[in-house]
C-alpha cells in the first residue's frame, strides 16, 4: 500500500527530497505546492501529480505525509495545520525558530498521534555514525572534548532572501547551516546530555543576521564541544578548519574515505569508511519507520535541542552570560 506525500515549498533543495522520495518506493507523490504559478505548473506537470499555490488547499486533500520546507518561522504553523488535517510530516531543518515552537510541535504531534521526523543529513555521514558506534561500546572511553571549525560565504547571491530576516530565519548561520555541526556532534556523542551554551556572536553592519559565531556546548557527563561558524568571506585555501573528537583512548578524525585514532601510545589506526548514507533518504526511512511503530533515530526532540543549544547560543551572546539548557525556559523533554 503507498504512503501518500505532498510537497510544500519546493526551492532549492527540492532535487534532494525527490530523490529520497525515488529511494523510498513506498511513498507515492501525490501534490506540490509553491506560490509562482508558472513553476509550480510546470513542476506538477513534471512530477505527474496535483499542484496548488495555497498549501490549505492541499492539507484539505490529507496526504499521509506532508513535507513543510518553507522559511523557518512558517515550520510551527504550517506543521500544525498539517497535523490536525491528519498529516504526519517531515520538517526541514531547523525544526523551528525557538524553543516554545518545538514543544508546540511536539506537543501536537502527541494529542494528534501523528509523526513528526526533522530532515538533516548531517547526522548520517559515515565518520561521526562510526565514532558514534565505538563511543557508544565503549571503545573509545571517556569524552574529552571536541571542535568543529566551519568556513564558507555565507551571504552569496544564492541564498533567498528570507535567510536575512531574523524573525523568518530564526537567525544567521550558525541558526542555519551550523546545525549541520550540532548533528555531527549529536551522532559521534550518543547519550551524552548537553546541559549549557555560551559563546560569542559577531555581526557586520551589511546584514541583520550573523554570519561569526563560536559556541562552547557542555555535557552533563563531562566534556565540552566547540564550535565556529564563519561566513564573511570566502574560504582561502590555506585555512586550517576541520573536526576532530578527544576520548580517552585518543583523538578521532575522518575524512570521506577513511576514520581515524591517534592513540595514547601514538599508534594511529585507520579503517575505511562506508559511503555515507543520503541524509534525505534516511530521514524519509525513519518516517515510514516511524508511521509501522518501529525504533528510529535520531529522534525528533533531539533536533529540537539543537534549536535551544542555537538559540540559547543567541541568548547568552546579547546577555553576556552562560545558558542553562536544563532549566525551564531551555529544556527539552525526550
Amino acid at each position: 500500500m503507498s504512503v501518500t506525500i505532498g510537497l510544500i515549498g519546493i526551492g532549492n533543495i527540492v532535487d534532494s527530497h525527490l530523490n529520497a522520495i525515488k529511494e523510498n518506493p513506498e511513498y507515492k507523490l501525490v501534490s506540490v505546492c509553491r506560490r509562482s504559478e508558472d513553476q509550480l505548473r510546470r513542476m506538477a506537470d513534471k512530477l505527474g501529480c496535483r499542484g496548488f499555490t495555497d498549501y490549505r488547499d492541499l492539507l484539505a486533500e490529507a496526504p499521509d505525509v506532508v513535507l513543510v520546507s518553507l522559511p523557518h518561522g512558517l515550520h510551527c504553523r504550517v506543521t500544525i495545520e498539517a497535523m490536525q488535517a491528519g498529516c504526519n510530516v517531515l520538517v526541514e531543518k531547523p525544526m523551528a525558530v525557538s524553543v516554545e515552537e518545538c514543544r508546540t510541535m511536539l506537543r501536537a504531534a502527541e494529542e494528534y498521534g501523528r509523526q513528526l521526523i526533522v530532515t538533516e543529513v548531517a547526522g548520517f555521514y559515515a565518520g561521526p555514525v562510526l565514532t558514534g558506534k565505538k563511543f557508544k561500546a565503549g571503545d573509545l572511553g571517556r569524552f574529552f572534548t571536541g571542535s568543529v571549525i566551519n568556513e564558507r560565504f555565507y551571504f552569496h547571491e544564492g541564498r533567498p532572501r528570507w535567510f536575512l530576516d531574523p524573525a523568518m530565519s530564526g537567525g544567521g548561520m550558525f541558526a542555519n547551516v551550523g546545525l549541520h555541526r550540532l548533528a555531527v556532534a549529536r551522532a559521534c556523542l550518543p547519550g551524552l546530555t548537553p546541559v549549557s551554551v555560551c559563546g560569542s556572536v559577531s555581526h557586520v553592519s551589511d546584514y541583520e543576521v550573523e554570519a561569526c559565531a563560536s559556541a562552547i556546548v557542555k555535557y552533563r557527563e563531562g566534556g565540552c564541544m566547540l564550535y565556529e561558524e564563519v561566513g564573511y568571506y570566502p574560504k582561502p585555501e590555506w585555512l586550517n578548519v576541520g573536526t576532530h573528537f578527544v576520548f580517552e583512548e585518543g583523538v578521532v578524525g575522518w575524512d570521506d574515505k577513511s576514520w581515524r585514532i591517534m592513540t595514547r601510545c601514538r599508534g594511529q589506526i585507520e579503517e575505511e569508511l562506508p559511503v555515507s548514507a543520503d541524509g534525505y533518504v534516511q530521514s524519509y526511512a525513519n518516517m515510514l519507520r516511524a508511521m509501522r511503530g518501529e525504533d528510529y533515530s535520531p529522534k525528533t526532540w533531539e533536533y529540537a535541542v539543537d534549536t535551544s543549544i542555537a538559540q540559547g547560543l543567541y541568548a547568552g551572546a546579547r546577555e553576556g552570560r552562560e545558558i542553562d539548557l536544563t532549566s525551564p525556559e531551555w529544556s527539552i523533554s525526550a
